[in-house]
C-alpha cells in the first residue's frame, strides 16, 4: 500500500514531468498540440486535487477534493478527445463538436461542484488502515456513471477517429496513429486495472501525466524521426552519400547529385587539383599515406539567409577491378553534421540533468527542514514529558512517540546520505579512536531495541586489537549500526554476534575485520546480487511491515567503498546471514587493547539528570517559531541558565547592542534576515562580536556543517535538538567559572 507521503511524493514528481512536457509543446505550432497541452494543465488541476484527498482532515473537505478531482478529469478527456480529433486531421467534427461537447462538460463541472451540497453523484466515508491511518473514499451513486458515460463516450469517438485514419493509411503513417491508439488504450487499460484494485489512494490520475509525455514523445520525436529514418533508408539504395569516381588519368568519370549540391560542383570541373579535394588529400599525404579519410566544414546561406555549417567526412581510396587492378580511385563523402548536432544535444542534455540535480539537492534541502522543524517541537516537547512524569503508562506513550522519531529521522538521514554519495561529497575524516568504546555504543544503541523482540547481542573482540586505530569512526559506527539494525530488523528468534578482529600491524597499518551474523530469515541466493541495490528490499511483499527506505545496504556498501574497503554476504534461506566488512586502518597505538568489557546499560541511565548548573550564565535563544523557543527554554530548565528569547533577526540583533550574553542560540531559516545574516550583524555590531554562537537548523545537507564552520560558528546541532547535545555543547563555549558539573 501506498504512503500519503509516497503518494505525495509520486504525485509532484507527475507534476514535474508534465510541468516540462507542457514547456516542449509550447514550442510546437499545431492546433493538437495546444489541446494536449490544456489536457495536461488539466492533469495538474486532477494532481493536485488528490493530494488534497490524501491530506484530507474532515469529510467536507475531502468531498470538496473529490468534486475537483472528477471534474478535472472531466476537462482532462474533453481536452484529449479534441486532441485526437486534430491529430487525426477531423477539424470538421472538431469544430462541429467543441461547443456541445464544452456545453455538456460545463454541466457535468456544475453537477459536480452541486454534490457539496446536494450529495447527489456521491458521497464520502472514512476508512482507516492497519496503521490507524484515516483515509476518505467514495460511495458512487447513479448519476456518477452518468459522468463517467459522457467521458468514455468522448474516449470512444477518439478511438474510432483513430481506428479510421489507422485504415485509410500505410507504412510509417499508419504506426503514427497506432501509436496514439495503443497510448490512449493503455490509459484505460491502465485506470481500470487501478480501480480494480480498491487502493487506499487513488494515483490513477498520474497515468494521464504519463500518456502525455508518450504521446508528446511519439508526436514529435518518434514519429517524424521514423518518418526521417525511413526516408533516409530509401534515399540510401539510392547512394544517399556523395560520390565522386576518378580513372586512371585523375579525371572525373562520375559525381552524382549528393556531391554536386552539396559542393557545389560542376562535373566538367570536378579535379583533383580542385576544392575542396586538393585541401583532402593534401591532408591526407601529409600523414604519409596515399589514401586514407578526412573531415571537412563547409558554410552554406539557407533561403532564410542562414548560415548553417556542414559537416562532411571524406574517404579516399582506391578503385580496383574484380582481379585487384588499379581502374581509378574515388571519394565516398558522409554528412556528419547530424552527428556534431547530437553531440550538441548531448551537451544541452548534461546542462539540464546538471540542472536536475540542483534542484533535487534543494528539494532535499527543504524536505529535511520542513519535517526537521516540526520534529523539533514534537520530540522536543516528548522529551520534557519523559523528564516531568512518573506515570508507567504515560512513560510507554512517550518512549513510543521518541520510538517512532527515531525512526523517522532515520529514514531522512538515508536519504540524504544518499544524496551526498550520489553528488560524490562524503568525505572520510580519519582521526584516533577506540574500538572498545565503539563497540560499548552500538551495543547501547541496539540492546533495548533487540530485548523488545527477545533477541540476544554478542560481542566478542580479539584482545591483540591495537589500543588506538586511526579511522572515520562516524562512518564505521553507520555501517555497523546499519548492519545491526538490519539484523535486528529481520531476525524473530535468537538474535546477533559481531567479531572484531585485525590483521597483524605492517608499517603502521592494519586491516579491520568484523564479521556480523544474524539468526534471522536469510536472503535467498538470487537476491544477494541486488542487496546493494538502491530503494530495493529483499522479499518486499513478505516484509512490507518492515520500516525502511532500502538505502541502509546501498550506502554502507559505499561507505565501504569510500574508505578502500571490501564487504561480503553469506546468506541460508531461513537460518541467517553473515556481513563480513574489512577495512584499512592507521595504527595510533600499536599496543594491545586487552579484554573486551561489556558496560551493561541499566535502568538509571535512561532517567534524564543534566550535565551542569550555571545560574549567573545569560544567554540569547533566537528563533521565528514560538514553539521551538518554548521547548529549547524547557530542555534548559534544570540547568538554572538565564533564557532570554528573540522571535527573528532584527530584535536579536537589537538585544544583542544593548546587552552582552555568554552564549548565543540561533536559529538559521528565519524570514529575512535569516541566521547567518543574523550572526554577521551581531559580529561586527553591538556588544556580542566575541560570543559564542551555536546555530540550531534543520539543513543537514552534504557541506553544511562545513560551512557554518567557515562562517565562524562556534557550534552546530541539528534539529530535533536533543537536550544531552544541547547541554555538551552549551557546557564547552558558556565561561569556565560560570559552569558547575553535577
Amino acid at each position: 500500500m501506498l504512503t500519503k507521503a509516497t503518494f505525495i511524493l509520486i504525485d509532484f514528481l507527475a507534476i514535474v514531468d508534465i510541468f516540462f512536457t507542457v514547456n516542449a509543446l509550447g514550442r510546437m505550432k499545431e492546433d493538437y498540440a495546444r489541446y494536449l497541452s490544456y489536457a495536461l494543465k488539466a492533469a495538474v488541476v486532477a494532481i493536485l486535487a488528490n493530494m488534497l484527498i490524501a491530506i484530507s482532515f474532515h469529510p467536507a473537505f475531502a468531498e470538496i477534493s473529490y468534486a475537483l478531482y472528477f471534474a478535472s478529469i472531466n476537462w482532462i478527456v474533453l481536452f484529449l478527445a479534441g486532441f485526437g480529433l486534430l491529430y487525426t486531421e477531423h477539424q470538421t467534427i472538431t469544430r462541429a463538436l467543441t461547443k456541445p461537447a464544452v456545453v455538456l462538460i460545463g454541466l457535468d463541472t456544475l453537477s459536480l461542484a452541486g454534490n457539496v451540497i446536494f450529495h447527489h453523484v456521491y458521497s464520502v466515508y472514512e476508512k482507516t488502515d492497519l496503521a490507524g491511518i484515516v483515509y476518505y473514499q467514495t460511495v458512487f451513486k447513479i448519476p456518477y456513471y452518468i459522468h463517467l458515460a459522457i467521458d468514455y463516450t468522448m474516449l470512444f469517438v477518439v478511438l474510432l477517429a483513430l481506428l479510421y485514419r489507422i485504415r485509410k493509411n500505410y507504412s510509417m503513417y499508419r504506426i503514427k496513429y497506432v501509436l496514439i491508439l495503443a497510448v490512449l488504450l493503455l490509459v484505460v487499460l491502465m485506470n481500470l486495472a487501478y480501480m480494480t484494485l480498491e487502493l487506499a489512494l487513488d494515483a490513477s490520475v498520474v497515468f494521464y501525466a504519463v500518456a502525455g509525455t508518450l504521446i508528446y514523445f511519439c508526436i514529435q520525436i518518434f514519429v517524424p524521426r521514423s518518418l526521417m529514418n525511413v526516408a533516409i533508408g530509401r534515399a540510401i539504395d539510392d547512394m544517399n552519400e556523395g560520390l565522386i569516381l576518378f580513372d586512371l588519368s585523375h579525371k572525373c568519370i562520375y559525381a552524382n547529385a549528393f556531391s554536386k549540391v552539396r559542393l557545389r560542383l560542376d562535373t566538367s570541373e570536378i579535379g583533383l587539383d580542385r576544392e575542396p579535394l586538393a585541401t583532402i588529400l593534401k591532408s591526407i599525404r601529409e600523414r604519409g599515406t596515399e589514401y586514407g579519410q578526412e573531415p571537412y566544414v563547409t558554410r552554406i546561406e539557407n533561403e532564410n539567409g542562414q548560415v548553417l555549417e556542414m559537416h562532411y567526412n571524406f574517404r579516399y581510396n582506391e578503385l580496383t577491378d574484380v582481379k585487384g587492378r588499379s581502374i581509378g580511385s574515388y571519394f565516398l563523402i558522409e554528412d556528419t553534421t547530424e552527428n556534431f548536432r547530437h553531440m550538441e544535444e548531448i551537451r544541452i542534455a548534461k546542462e539540464n540533468a546538471d540542472a536536475a540535480n540542483q534542484a533535487k539537492s534543494s528539494f532535499l534541502a527543504s524536505m529535511s527542514h520542513e519535517i526537521r522543524t516540526p520534529l523539533n517541537s514534537v520530540l522536543g516537547l516528548n522529551e520534557m514529558i519523559l523528564r516531568s512524569t512518573e506515570d508507567p503508562q504515560l512513560k510507554e506513550y512517550a518512549e513510543n512517540i521518541r520510538a517512532s522519531g527515531d525512526a523517522l529521522l532515520g529514514l531522512i538521514s538515508d536519504i540524504l546520505d544518499f544524496s551526498k554519495i550520489e553528488a560524490k561529497r562524503m568525505e572520510v575524516k580519519p582521526a584516533p579512536y577506540s574500538m572498545h568504546h565503539l563497540l560499548r555504543d552500538c551495543y547501547n544503541n541496539f540492546i533495548q531495541m533487540a530485548g523488545e523482540k527477545g533477541l540476544y547481542i554478542r560481542i566478542d573482540c580479539d584482545e591483540t586489537i591495537p589500543a588506538s586505530l586511526v579511522g572515520d569512526v562516524k562512518l564505521i559506527r553507520q555501517i555497523l549500526n546499519n548492519i545491526i539494525s538490519n539484523g535486528i530488523k529481520y531476525t524473530k528468534v535468537g538474535g546477533l554476534s559481531l567479531r572484531v578482529t585485525t590483521s597483524a600491524v605492517e608499517e603502521n597499518t592494519c586491516d579491520l575485520r568484523m564479521e556480523i551474523s544474524d539468526t534471522g530469515i536469510g536472503i535467498p541466493e538470487e537476491e544477494i546480487g541486488h542487496l546493494f541495490d538502491a530503494f530495493r528490499r529483499i522479499n518486499e511483499k513478505e516484509n512490507a511491515t518492515i520500516q525502511g527506505t532500502g538505502l541502509g545496504l546501498t550506502i554502507t556498501k559505499e561507505l565501504v567503498t569510500l574508505m578502500d574497503g571490501t564487504i561480503t554476504v553469506h546468506s541460508t534461506l531461513g537460518k541467517g546471514s553473515t556481513f563480513r566488512v574489512t577495512l584499512p586502518q592507521k595504527v595510533a597505538d600499536a599496543a594491545a587493547s586487552g579484554e573486551f568489557r561489556l558496560h551493561e546499560v541499566d535502568s538509571a541511565k535512561n532517567q534524564y539528570h543534566e550535565l551542569f548548573h550555571a545560574p549567573d550564565a545569560q544567554i540569547l535563544l533566537v528563533d521565528d517559531v514560538s514553539m521551538n523557543l518554548k521547548v529549547v527554554k524547557a530542555l534548559l530548565k534544570k540547568t538554572q541558565v538565564q533564557v532570554e528569547t528573540a522571535g527573528g533577526g532584527l530584535e536579536a540583533m537589537e538585544k544583542c547592542r544593548q546587552k552582552k550574553y555568554d552564549l548565543i542560540l540561533l536559529d538559521h531559516r528565519m524570514p529575512e534576515p535569516d541566521g547567518i545574516e543574523t550572526f554577521k550583524v551581531i559580529r561586527t555590531d553591538g556588544l556580542n562580536t566575541e560570543t559564542p554562537v551555536i546555530m540550531l537548523t534543520a539543513n543537514v545537507v552534504s557541506g553544511a556543517e562545513e560551512e557554518y564552520e567557515q562562517l565562524g560558528f562556534a557550534g552546530y546541532l541539528s534539529k530535533p535538538v536533543r537536550g544531552e547535545e544541547l547541554e555538551k555543547a552549551m557546557a564547552g563555549l558558556l565561561p569556565k567559572k560560570m559552569v558547575t558539573y553535577v
